[in-house]
């Protein structure tokens, strides 16, 4: 009781010293450095904090905690398995401890649930591939089934002209590349080729094929379709005209065919229609129409391009509304990678190229490219052990952890095994093959 009374009379003799000296001091007698730091303190929202604390005493309400029990105090903190700001939250009710806020942070990012089982990474802004000047510079491709059967879609960036091929009930990188030289013979050689890296584009003869006529082969990121959006689109597009028109796959009948005559006379956002971007007017159509329905097209090209920057411009700024950079990883850094399918964070591995898709080693030594959206950095090791807590990396196979049951392994036949190793083979990027989808 002794102390507690020494200590209050000591801060009210602290408090009235304080308020005495401001209010006696005259501004000719004060010292300058001292009249400066005055000035800087009013300003100044944490030494006023800790005036405060000093005057009126720390708040009653919170336990400071010893370091001896700050291992355990912060586990308890982390019970519910919250993020960085339900935690601090909690903590500011209950304890405190110097560079708690800190010890928080590294104690979530250490945790391996919370980062294994952590929500997917907000969108990336909107970046545009290619603008190209001509047709069929920039062509994008991809393969779809309706029906059972195989098609290959080749679709030009600028006008959007639709190629559509049958490859019956399976496809080869022999059969791609001839299909390829037909395209090429017809429309002639584009500047650059967009896919997913499917393997009949990953294969070795169809990446020869395409330097041979001096074309760039661009691969996008596996497993984040909108990099090849346009591709895509493309393939929807005609997906849903087969099957309204040819439930079977018979493309070579006459309802498929007026229906992508009709699809390449239809304007687009823009006003201009893709036959009037490669041919300079529309095609014949099977509807009637007036001789100068579509005469004056020609003189309105401002408008329909003044259009088009303004669709271009809206689809920017309603897309980065919910989008922020994801930050910029270096080679060498350690990073997740998250499953396609679970969404989980469940893999931890070495980066090896940088752009806005990475190339990532795997401890099994096998190479994957994911776009950016799909890894995660992994924060450094703290060397102070009071608060950390180890991240454990998993290996390229999924490893039983605390929270998660140890998997079982499927009984599978030589055959399906077989399969299995060459489909991996033919997906990943380097070493044994092409990119894994």
């Amino acid at each position: 009781m002794a102390c507690t009374a020494a200590t209050a009379h000591l801060r009210r003799v602290v408090a009235a010293n304080a308020e005495r000296s401001d209010q006696h001091t005259t501004h000719h007698d004060a010292d300058r450095t001292l009249q400066e730091f005055r000035a800087a303190a009013k300003a100044d929202l944490s030494y006023a904090h800790i005036t405060a604390c000093v005057t009126s005493g720390f708040p009653s309400n919170r336990i400071v905690v010893p370091v001896a029990v700050g291992r355990r105090t912060l586990a308890c903190l982390h019970d519910r398995h919250r993020g960085v700001e339900a935690t601090r939250r909690r903590a500011r009710q209950t304890v405190f401890w110097p560079g708690i806020d800190s010890d928080i942070v590294n104690a979530v990012r250490a945790c391996e649930p919370c980062q294994v089982l952590q929500l997917s990474q907000q969108q990336d802004p909107l970046m545009y591939d290619d603008n190209p000047s001509r047709p069929f510079e920039s062509v994008k491709a991809d393969f779809f089934t309706v029906g059972g059967k195989f098609f290959l879609v080749i679709a030009d960036r600028l006008s959007g002209w639709p190629v559509v091929v049958p490859c019956g009930a399976h496809t080869t990188a022999t059969r791609t590349i001839q299909m390829f030289c037909l395209y090429f013979r017809e429309v002639g050689v584009p500047i650059r080729l967009c896919t997913d890296g499917e393997p009949q584009f990953a294969n070795a003869d169809f990446q020869n094929f395409m330097e041979r006529w001096d074309a760039h082969h661009i691969v996008t990121s596996p497993h984040y379709p909108q990099s090849n959006g346009h591709a895509e689109a493309a393939v929807k597009s005609m997906k849903h005209l087969i099957m309204k028109t040819t439930p079977s796959g018979n493309i070579d009948a006459k309802e498929f065919a007026r229906g992508l005559l009709e699809l390449c006379n239809t304007p687009n956002h823009t006003g201009r229609s893709p036959s009037q971007h490669l041919y300079g007017h529309p095609l014949r159509p099977c509807v009637s129409a007036h001789p100068e329905s579509s005469a004056d097209w020609q003189a309105k090209m401002e408008d329909c391009d003044r259009r088009a920057a303004a669709q271009a411009e809206q689809v920017q700024a309603h897309y980065d509304q919910h989008a922020r950079p994801l930050p910029k990883l270096c080679i060498g850094a350690t990073v997740r990678i998250q499953d396609p399918v679970s969404l989980r964070w469940d893999k931890v591995d070495v980066v090896m190229g940088r752009s806005r898709e990475y190339d990532v080693r795997l401890p099994s030594g096998r190479v994957w490219r994911r776009n950016c959206r799909h890894l995660h950095p992994v924060p450094p090791h703290d060397d102070d052990p009071l608060y950390h807590i180890p991240v454990v990396l998993w290996s390229d196979e999924k490893s039983p952890s605390a929270f998660l049951a140890p998997p079982v392994a499927p009984r599978r036949s030589q055959w399906l095994m077989k399969k299995s190793s060459a489909r991996d083979s033919a997906t990943s990027v380097s070493g044994e093959g092409g990119v894994d989808m």
